[in-house]
């Protein structure tokens, strides 16, 4: 089981579960329903830095010069609050960035569903099985690692329904 958490504060936090190929989404509220969910997972990515800093971090730059955005940990020091509690209570935890994984991978949220932490999510799950099978893109410096889908992933992202999607592959 892998466990994708797309972060949020003031709504409520996409949580995609993997098992067997399908990803289920869920919606959770709280710290205590994420780690409910996520407590059995062999490795959980969430998309929000797991440190503060004051301005953009060394692996923030790294991704910048791949050109890939990212926001800095400043902007979003409540998310990052949230974040390292959550950390802190799971078990090996990965920081991902989505939006970065779809452009590495030359894929449109839109084209999968209507709703972005949805895709997130599911994709957030499949960063973490990419990293257990040694094949997700590592971007790191002194101050973290981020971690993302690469073209190397031998699945493709597909929905299922409304709530599930499921990986088609290997390719």
């Amino acid at each position: 089981m892998y466990c994708g958490i797309d972060l949020a504060v003031r709504r409520k936090t996409a949580v995609g579960i993997l098992i067997n190929n399908e990803i289920k989404i869920i919606e959770l509220t709280t710290n205590e329903e994420i780690i409910e969910s996520c407590n059995r997972a062999k490795i959980t990515a969430i998309d929000s830095p797991l440190s503060h800093h004051n301005g953009f971090r060394n692996v923030d730059k790294e991704l910048i010069k791949r050109k890939l955005k990212v926001l800095p940990p400043s902007f979003m020091k409540t998310l990052v609050e949230r974040a390292i509690q959550l950390k802190d209570r799971l078990h090996n935890v990965i920081e991902t960035h989505p939006t970065s994984s779809m452009k590495l991978i030359g894929l449109n949220w839109r084209e999968l569903h209507e709703i972005k932490d949805y895709v997130d999510a599911a994709l957030c799950a499949m960063t973490a099985m990419a990293y257990d099978l040694g094949n997700a893109e590592e971007i790191k410096a002194d101050d973290g690692t981020i971690y993302l889908l690469s073209t190397k992933f031998p699945y493709e992202i597909k929905r299922k329904n409304y709530f599930e999607f499921y990986l088609k592959g290997p390719k």
